[in-house]
């Protein structure tokens, strides 16, 4: 089976290399979402010609909104993110992390979380194309501060040892063996340990349906949370039609940006769980 949607995060433009209007666009996404790093849909269109700058344009207006950050807050507060049994509180010196390290693995987990769950809710707002009469005014989101983040490696930079456990860690929550490699999991490759907590935790859910269907769930939860954001103003005749499929497939398919979402959710409460606990 083929990845869901139609480019490969990690041979997808990096951040370090857009340059001009790209990293322009760039910029004011980070800005206007509050987030400190740009993830694969954004880096992913930027590969197709023609359509990061009409993408954005019929996006910014939604996330400028605040309608997304409250329909992801309602999609995390009434839904069950998976996950596995309760962590030890010693978890990061298991993972041969100090404290610091554990932290800023949260930090980039939050990170991905925040920008996955707006692109989630806000495409799925834009391709579904819906007049909400429900949608209310929210105000636009105060600035966020965001602690530095450890930097995103490269392929070459990652030790083969360390690239097995996230050719491992990728099919989580996925449904085929071509499943494409989130980037979360290559920016939490500083920690190779972690990642094998990370797999210890989540297979066995994996191999008994729990995770999958924990996405689904979720999946169905945000077709519903989708339809109070308003995009009915957003103009998609101007983004070409590679673009629109690609943003289709990703917001549609239950296992590619779904899954991240929930994974990801699930995996900060566990995490930040064994935190409070031993802390």
């Amino acid at each position: 089976m083929t990845p869901s949607h139609h480019y490969d995060p990690v041979s997808a433009l990096s951040e370090a290399e857009a340059t001009g209007r790209t990293a322009e666009i760039f910029a004011d996404i980070r800005e206007a979402m509050q987030i400190p790093l740009i993830t694969s849909i954004w880096r992913g269109l930027a590969g197709i010609e023609g359509a990061l700058e009409p993408t954005w344009a019929a996006v910014r207006p939604i996330m400028l909104s605040g309608q997304p950050d409250r329909a992801l807050f309602k999609l995390i507060g009434h839904s069950k993110p998976p996950m596995p049994d309760t962590l030890s509180p010693d978890w990061p010196v298991t993972a041969g992390m100090s404290i610091d390290d554990a932290r800023s693995a949260l930090a980039i987990i939050r990170a991905y979380n925040r920008s996955n769950g707006l692109n989630l809710v806000a495409l799925t707002a834009l391709v579904n194309k819906r007049t909400s009469e429900s949608a209310a005014a929210a105000s636009r989101v105060e600035h966020i501060p965001w602690p530095e983040l450890p930097t995103l490696l490269e392929k070459d930079e990652i030790e083969p040892s360390t690239w097995a456990l996230l050719e491992r860690i990728k099919h989580l929550g996925a449904d085929g063996e071509d499943s494409a490699l989130a980037t979360l999991w290559r920016h939490l490759a500083h920690w190779p340990r972690l990642l094998e907590q990370v797999i210890a935790g989540y297979e066995p859910m994996q191999q008994d349906g729990r995770l999958q269907n924990s996405i689904l769930e979720m999946m169905e939860r945000v077709k519903d949370l989708s339809g109070e954001i308003d995009a009915s103003a957003s103009d998609l005749s101007t983004i070409p039609a590679p673009a629109l499929e690609t943003i289709e497939s990703y917001v549609h398919q239950p296992f590619a940006v779904n899954r991240m979402v929930a994974i990801g959710h699930g995996l900060q409460f566990w995490l930040d769980s064994g935190i409070h606990a031993g802390h």
